[in-house]
């Protein structure tokens, strides 16, 4: 290799991380991939970029007892990856490139980041074992606004909701009625940022939502019915 290759190589892997990192927030996910893979510095500089989201969703299929996985794109193809993080682990929610991970062996909940493979550690979860755990969080864990809800069924009556805002040591728990309308399974969960409400959403036997707000921490059931237009309304 000639001085002036090892020159240039050097003023590659010498771009400063306030430069690099803004670069690698706006690729989408094999640019983001390929960003890692080019030296130390661009790898460290990108540890907590998120990639840009695609006008269709990626999925990411994993084994429980296997490091490797496989990322499933548009085009249909496939791209294998090593992520020894998820042995044993179950994902509970995911948004944005991020995943939420309850690890069983430990009891541990964290953010992982499959693309960048930075991880963040949250506080102890209260409960041990998962069960009918639906979660979703508003953001980016990176993101001042982030807030984590995860909710389950505390007894026949009773639904448990533990939130967890960004920064907070511990969680917080709120019990509340499944009343008036009777709260079956919850199977899905989202967040909505203009109202700054997470929604729950129990399909059997018939619709129902919850909605609750992180505002005044209030809870609101809802009937969901279909219209004559043969949409859904609440």
């Amino acid at each position: 290799m000639t001085d002036q290759k090892k020159k240039c190589k050097a003023q590659w892997s010498d771009l400063p991380p306030e430069l690099l990192s803004p670069i690698a927030e706006s690729l989408d996910l094999i640019d983001l991939l390929g960003f890692r893979g080019v030296c130390k510095s661009w790898k460290s500089a990108s540890s907590t970029a998120s990639a840009q989201s695609s006008a269709k969703p990626w999925f990411l299929v994993y084994g429980e007892n296997s490091s490797e996985c496989q990322l499933l794109c548009e085009s249909n193809k496939k791209y294998t990856i090593s992520l020894p993080e998820l042995v044993g682990a179950s994902c509970i929610a995911s948004s944005q490139g991020w995943l939420l991970v309850f690890q069983e062996s430990s009891g541990s909940v964290f953010f992982f980041c499959p693309f960048s493979r930075a991880k963040i550690d949250l506080p102890d979860f209260p409960a041990s074992q998962l069960s009918d755990h639906i979660a979703a969080f508003s953001s980016p864990p990176t993101s001042q606004d982030c807030i984590l809800c995860v909710i389950s069924r505390a007894n026949n009556d009773e639904w448990e909701l533990n939130l967890l805002r960004h920064g907070a040591e511990e969680w917080t728990k709120h019990n509340y009625s499944s009343k008036p309308y009777k709260i079956d399974a919850i199977k899905g969960a989202a967040y909505h940022k203009e109202g700054r409400e997470f929604y729950f959403y129990d399909p059997k036997p018939h619709p129902k939502g919850l909605v609750f707000s992180t505002d005044n921490l209030n809870v609101q059931y809802y009937q969901i019915v279909r219209n004559g237009l043969g949409t859904f309304t609440i």
